[in-house]
Parts: C-alpha cells; sequence; structure tokens
C-alpha cells in the first residue's frame, strides 16, 4: 500500500500511517521511497464552499477526535446577537468581514479544536494565511452541481444567493468558486466531499 508524504514543520513528529483517498494538492510524493506523515496540531480549520458539508462533517470529526468543534458563523451571531444574513443586510459585507477577522484571530489562544469556517473567510484579510500558520487547513472540494443541489433551496439563509436569479444560481456558484480557488487551494489538504466519511481525517489525526 502507498504512504502520503507531507511538509514537515520544525518540531513535529513523524508516523507512518496508510494512505487516505485524498487529493494531495501541492503535497510532493516521492516514488519508490518510504512514505511519512507528520503528527498534526490540534488547531484545524474547514474550509470550502458553502454547502460543501464543513459544519456536518466537522461535527462528526471533531467527535471522533476528541477535539472541541466551533462553527465560525455561529461564533460571530452569537456574539453579535444577529444572524449571518442579517449582518450582511443591514451593515454590510465589509462589517461582517470585519467581525468574521476579529472571531478567527481569538482561536490564537484556543487549543484542540476543529473550526468550520464561512465560505470566504479564506479569501480576506490574510485569513488563509494565519489559519495555516496556527494549525492545518482541510479543505472540501465540491463541483458547482454538488454544491447546486446543496443550496438550491436554501438560498433566504445564504446572504451571497438572496438576490440570484435562481435560473442563474449554477453560473453565481461557478464565478464563485473560480475566483475562491485560489484561496482554497492553498490548504494543507484538500478532500474531495464525494469521497467523504466519518473517517476520513482520522488517520491524519492519529485516532483510528
Amino acid at each position: 500500500m502507498s504512504k502520503l508524504t507531507l511538509k514537515t514543520r520544525p518540531g513535529q513528529v513523524l508516523k507512518q500511517v496508510p494512505e487516505q483517498k485524498l487529493v494531495k494538492g501541492n503535497i510532493p510524493l516521492r516514488p519508490n521511497r518510504e512514505k511519512k506523515i507528520i503528527s498534526l496540531p490540534h488547531k484545524l480549520f474547514i474550509i470550502g464552499f458553502m454547502g460543501s458539508g464543513k459544519t456536518h462533517w466537522g461535527r462528526i470529526w471533531a467527535a471522533k477526535s476528541g477535539v472541541t468543534f466551533f462553527d465560525l458563523d455561529e461564533v460571530i451571531e452569537k456574539a453579535f446577537r444577529m444572524k449571518i444574513p442579517d449582518i450582511f443586510e443591514k451593515k454590510g459585507e465589509e462589517k461582517f468581514r470585519e467581525l468574521e477577522r476579529y472571531h478567527l484571530r481569538k482561536f490564537e489562544h484556543k487549543k484542540n479544536f476543529l473550526l468550520a469556517c464561512g465560505g470566504g473567510t479564506p479569501c480576506f484579510s490574510d485569513n488563509m494565511e494565519w489559519m495555516k500558520a496556527q494549525g492545518m487547513v482541510f479543505y472540501l472540494k465540491a463541483k458547482a452541481q454538488t454544491i447546486l443541489e446543496k443550496v438550491m433551496n436554501e438560498t433566504e439563509e445564504r446572504p451571497l444567493l438572496k438576490k440570484v436569479n435562481p435560473a442563474e444560481l449554477l453560473f453565481f456558484i461557478q464565478k464563485k468558486l473560480k475566483e475562491r480557488e485560489p484561496y482554497y487551494s492553498k490548504a494543507d489538504f484538500i478532500l474531495d466531499v464525494q469521497d467523504l466519511n466519518e473517517d476520513s481525517i482520522a488517520v491524519l489525526l492519529h485516532t483510528k
């Protein structure tokens, strides 16, 4: 069985584990040599487009790995006492991004957590670079058609979709995905949502 090789960081311990079905992104593989995987810090960030399953899978993976689960949108809503769509509508996206950055940075002093981020979180305020410096980032990659099937009945709950004509929804998703992919693709791991299960990241956390 082949193994997965990841970049190491100072002070991290290497452990050998079986390969998971992952899209490796920019992670180099060395053919014909023993492959190893790093022991991860328990600061985990889940990113991806709306409807990709960040909250759903995040709760499951956090429970299995013994870390605390947080949803960044829920954190913001609780602190600001307003739903995300209402913040967008009444305060504007710029204000929301300020709140998002502020509450994301508050996780600097937390440990042993998995945080599901908003769809746009990695694309603003150097958030992606900050998350990668803090821990590990997992990108749940989904095709536009898959996302459409998830969100087509939730447009009122999705700030970016509220004013989009239903007939143009797929085009809008494709356009936004293309804009955000350069940010998403910087993640440490890229996981295809079609292949996700409750053990998808367990091997990386050594909890299997």
